[in-house]
């Protein structure tokens, strides 16, 4: 059964493993202006089955944000650009000076039109705070459509990096569908455990060894944590108006030595050894030689590729998982009588 992780900003059915985003109200973003500027989208983990591909229920996964809105204040000589009044005392004594090269700061701001409608609905009591746009490095607002263009100077194009909201109505930070495809990707990535794995025969009377030329059946036995149970994965993530979809699935568990080796499907590797029952369909190796201990590696990779609701998408990184265990391996010698 595939698996599927739901995240949006409303709880979906108790069945059903979910990333929930709070509001930006009550927490989808953090800001913190005491010894630095902290800005983070939360992604909380839950439901029944969470733990299969992501974090236990109730942790929370951080994503930093492309871009965001924060409150603007330069601080020159005390004024609060913040507020509507002292925003517009900053752009009419600041825009009149912005020439040559700084004329494309000119572009960045808002028109005229825009501060003096700002500044008379404030002083009609309307409750407005002026922000400036803040991306990560080699981020563009414009680019992203979460701010509008400026106009181009020098070939360069320059968006609009200052806006005024109402309080409360403040734009959520914008998650770039790459960035929310690598935070749920690496989730997913750290919910996936390392195969445990067993094997049969163990010789007792030769401390536990498997046969020289007999086929060794191995199997895994935690599925449900290394392989997702069918070693499919299905991530749907959605924060703001971002949206992705991933799809991964693994081929299967290779195992390898140095003395013999072999790649099965999902459903090989799942099936344990039982007595009387066929190994036809489960993953052996027969070893050629003896050995105190050979090592036997079994590997999970897992791959695949997300889409965003706009159309993006790239194949996700490749991860593995792997473990290595020592397996004696001893020649029976049959007597002639």
């Amino acid at each position: 059964m595939m698996r599927t992780i739901a995240t949006s900003a409303v709880l979906g059915l108790a069945s059903t493993a979910a990333f929930v985003v709070p509001a930006h109200a009550e927490g989808g973003l953090e800001q913190s202006d005491g010894g630095g500027y902290k800005v983070s989208v939360h992604v909380t983990v839950s439901g029944a089955d969470a733990g299969k591909v992501g974090k236990s229920g109730g942790s929370s996964l951080s994503v930093a944000p492309t871009c965001w809105w924060r409150l603007y204040n330069p601080d020159i000589g005390g004024n609060d650009a913040t507020t509507p009044a002292g925003f517009q005392k900053f752009y009419d004594e600041s825009i009149p000076y912005l020439t040559g090269h700084a004329a494309a700061g000119r572009l960045s701001m808002p028109d005229a039109n825009e501060v003096k409608r700002v500044t008379e609905a404030s002083a009609g009591g309307a409750n407005y705070r002026w922000y400036q746009l803040q991306c990560k490095p080699g981020a563009s607002g414009v680019k992203e459509g979460y701010t509008k263009s400026g106009g181009t100077y020098m070939g360069t194009e320059i968006g609009v990096s200052y806006a005024a909201f109402l309080q409360g109505q403040e734009p959520e930070p914008y998650v770039a569908p790459k960035d929310l495809a690598d935070a749920l990707w690496a989730a997913a990535e750290q919910g996936l455990t390392n195969p445990t794995i067993d094997r049969n025969p163990k010789v007792g009377a030769q401390g536990g060894a498997t046969v020289v030329n007999v086929p060794t059946m191995f199997w895994v036995t935690n599925a449900a944590a290394s392989l997702a149970d069918d070693g499919k994965i299905e991530l749907v993530a959605t924060a703001g108006n971002t949206t992705v979809r991933l799809n991964a699935a693994s081929s299967g568990v290779d195992f390898t030595s140095p003395a013999g080796s072999n790649s099965c499907s999902v459903d090989q590797a799942k099936q344990a050894f039982s007595a009387g029952k066929s190994d036809a369909g489960g993953c052996t190796i027969t070893f050629d030689r003896s050995n105190a201990g050979w090592p036997v590696t079994a590997t999970i990779s897992w791959s695949g590729r997300w889409t965003g609701s706009d159309g993006s998408g790239e194949p996700l990184p490749e991860v593995f998982h792997s473990t290595t265990t020592n397996v004696p391996v001893t020649e029976i010698q049959i007597q002639n009588r």
